[in-house]
């Protein structure tokens, strides 16, 4: 005997038959609204409560995303097709009308569904504790007692906390950023939206000119039952800076970085690599800056020595030849002039 259907009496196999089983089922849920939360000043947009990197898309194509994430579908709804048009309704009010095709246990679907859409224009994290001055760490970039920072240093530690703060704002740290920079006395004051920030840029401003690094920690306050600290990175640079030729045991050679309290120096003779301690650091004889270097004319060479032309006076000059260095009469070497002559690089 053929069973029929509780609810409309058509012959069935079991249970439901289908139009039944269609009518008393949701294929398509929707939301009473969506709202699409956008910072004002930035452009970033909100997500499941984080903040994403600003979009160059139209608010319109937000607003047309939104209303499609925001459709939840019956599990056995196969191969949803949308099309959606928006219509606005407001300054800050949309309607997203979508057309739906699909199918459901073999059966052709067609629905139509409207989503009211609001932007909603806020300050995101970032941005409000950027206008609040908000700011977890300074770090402080200083010279020693014989000499303060370079404007050539200080221009290169501004190009580096750019890039870093920029690089961990994209990396997803929303408190990545230069609350302000400043230039002091003897050096440079950066302060930072975040400790950690701080701590990465301190340390490479350590790596990149040497020196020595200290960290100090104030208490500021409470936060939910918790202590606030702010952190002070003070690096103080060394004497030597990268490029300094210097004559050390004998040997010309120049700083090529720095590892710790010691000082990486290289041959100008034979490009050998060895490391100077920070006491001798201290005392050693700087002749000259591979930066101040000039174009000189090479007049005449031999084995051990360059003859060459003064480039300011003209005047011919002796200089010693680095070993492996291949040079004719009439081509330009790099030359340091010293207190001693003329260094060639």
């Amino acid at each position: 005997m053929q069973a029929s259907c509780p609810k409309c009496g058509m012959p069935v196999e079991e249970g439901l038959c289908r139009q039944c089983t269609l009518d008393s089922t949701t294929l398509i849920t929707t939301p009473d609204m969506v709202e699409v939360v956008i910072c004002s000043v930035c452009g970033s947009r909100q997500s499941k409560g984080k903040w994403h990197l600003p979009e160059s898309r139209p608010i319109e194509e937000l607003a047309s995303s939104a209303a499609v994430d925001a459709l939840c579908f019956h599990k056995e709804f196969a191969g949803p097709e949308i099309g959606i048009s928006l219509r606005k309704v407001g300054a800050t009010r949309y309607l997203a009308k979508m057309d739906i095709k699909g199918s459901f246990k073999g059966q052709s679907i067609s629905e139509q569904h409207e989503i009211p859409v609001w932007i909603k224009l806020v300050a995101c994290d970032r941005c409000s504790r950027m206008a609040g001055k908000y700011f977890q760490s300074t770090v402080q970039l200083r010279g020693n007692n014989i000499r303060s920072m370079s404007l050539k240093e200080i221009e290169e530690c501004k190009k580096v906390a750019h890039s870093m703060a920029d690089s961990g704002y994209h990396g997803g740290d929303q408190l990545s950023f230069i609350q302000e920079m400043k230039e002091v006395k003897g050096g440079l004051d950066i302060i930072l939206g975040s400790t950690q920030l701080g701590r990465r840029m301190a340390r490479a401003f350590q790596e990149r000119f040497g020196g020595r690094l200290l960290e100090t920690c104030k208490l500021v306050g409470k936060k939910d039952g918790r202590d606030v600290f702010r952190s002070t990175l003070l690096v103080r640079f060394p004497r030597l800076k990268r490029g300094d030729i210097v004559s050390f045991r004998g040997s010309l050679s120049f700083v090529s970085g720095f590892d710790g309290k010691t000082t990486q120096i290289t041959s100008l003779q034979e490009g050998r690599r060895s490391s100077m301690s920070e006491e001798n650091s201290e005392i050693v004889e700087i002749l000259g800056n591979r930066a101040d270097a000039l174009k000189a004319m090479v007049i005449t060479t031999d084995n051990d020595v360059l003859e060459i032309m003064d480039p300011e006076t003209f005047k011919s000059a002796l200089a010693s030849r680095p070993r492996d260095l291949q040079v004719e009469p009439g081509e330009e070497v790099d030359v340091v002039r010293t207190a001693n002559g003329f260094i060639v690089l």
